[in-house]
Order: C-alpha cells, then sequence, then structure tokens
C-alpha cells in the first residue's frame, strides 16, 4: 500500500477569465476528510497559485482547459466527479452481489442475516450545480457570509466531501463483512480512479 492510500489532497478550482481564481482544498485521510483551505488569487500571481496546487488533483469547474491556459507550463493532474461515482456505484453493486452469493451458499443458515447497505450513488453530477444538488438532500450548500466569488466553488468542494464520506463509509461497510470485500480487502480513502491520478504528479 503507498502513502496515497493514507493520505491525499485535492483541490477544486474555478477560474474567472481574465480576473481570479478561486480555491478550496480538501484533506482526505483514512479517519476524516476536511476542508483545509480557502484562497483566491488574481490570475497574475500565477507562483502564489502554483504554490498551492502542487501535489493536488484538480476538479476544475471548467473543465481542463481553462484552467490550463492560464497556467501555462504548469502540470497538473486533473479528475472528474462521474468517473468517481461511476466506480462508487460499481463496488457497491459488487459488493451486495457478494453478498447474495453468500448467503445463497447456505440459505438455511444465512437468510436471516441482513444485507449491507450501501449508498445510493448518483449516474453523474454537474459540479457548478452543487448547490441544488446539497439542498435537495437536506444538507445546507454555503454559509450566507461566504464572499460571492467563493460561493460556487465552496459548494462544490462541500459535494465532493460529502461524496468521500459517503466513499469511506461504503469502504467501512464492505471491510466489516470480509465475505463481501474479500478476506485480503484493504479500505481505500479514495476510489481507485482517483488514487492513481497521484502517480502522475
Amino acid at each position: 500500500m503507498t502513502l496515497k492510500n493514507y493520505y491525499a489532497s485535492i483541490a477544486i478550482v474555478e477560474v474567472n477569465p481574465g480576473e481570479t481564481i478561486s480555491i478550496e482544498s480538501i484533506s482526505v485521510t483514512k479517519t476524516e476528510c476536511t476542508l483545509s483551505g480557502a484562497w483566491t488569487f488574481p490570475i497574475s500571481e500565477k507562483q502564489s497559485i502554483a504554490s498551492v496546487l502542487q501535489g493536488k488533483i484538480i476538479l476544475s469547474l471548467e473543465g481542463q482547459g481553462l484552467l490550463t491556459k492560464s497556467m501555462p507550463g504548469s502540470d497538473f493532474s486533473f479528475i472528474e466527479v462521474n468517473a468517481f461515482l461511476q466506480e462508487a456505484k460499481r463496488a457497491a453493486v459488487d459488493a451486495t452481489n457478494s453478498f447474495e452469493i453468500f448467503r445463497a451458499e447456505d440459505e438455511k443458515k444465512r437468510k436471516k442475516m441482513v444485507a449491507p447497505t450501501f449508498f445510493n450513488w448518483p449516474d453523474n453530477l454537474d459540479l457548478n450545480q452543487s448547490s441544488s444538488y446539497l439542498e435537495s438532500i437536506g444538507k445546507m450548500s454555503v454559509p450566507s457570509s461566504t464572499p460571492i466569488e467563493m460561493k460556487r466553488v465552496l459548494a462544490a468542494a462541500r459535494l465532493v466531501k460529502f461524496l468521500i464520506d459517503m466513499w469511506q463509509r461504503d469502504e467501512q461497510e464492505r471491510n466489516n463483512r470480509r465475505y463481501v470485500a474479500g478476506t485480503e480487502a484493504e479500505i481505500t480513502i479514495l476510489p481507485e480512479v482517483w488514487l492513481k491520478k497521484f502517480a502522475t504528479l
């Protein structure tokens, strides 16, 4: 297991063309996921922006192109939220199927076993609509005091934090039931599709 299975740093980035770049960072460990920093820089402050983004995998609200164009010469490692969702949904389905197979192997003895419960993962999400999604599940998108230039990026960061929390909850459920995940299973702090992006940093 590599260090990246124990700690990860993610940057949510919003580019306001010709003006500013807003950043929210998320720190992830095996025990917690926290919003760990917030910045807004004029686009001209490229050294400061690069310093904050160093060592982080990046979710850009406008896609990769605008940030790459705004920071020429930088070598970023980008991730996508829908790749996360696809892996999380597939893992939940696989674990549920493993449980059903295990129970069916000795249905008489195991018929009263309680099935594992996993988060109902959506097929896709648009991080630019994070406020609407958070409010639809009864969660606050951003505090009312949030500066206007940070509202969209903070809402996206809060949604990503929620998704990571749900992934880790699902992982714990799989780990608690060895027949679901396998005896050699290890809890990962993020889906593999995101973890492998650290190899390019």
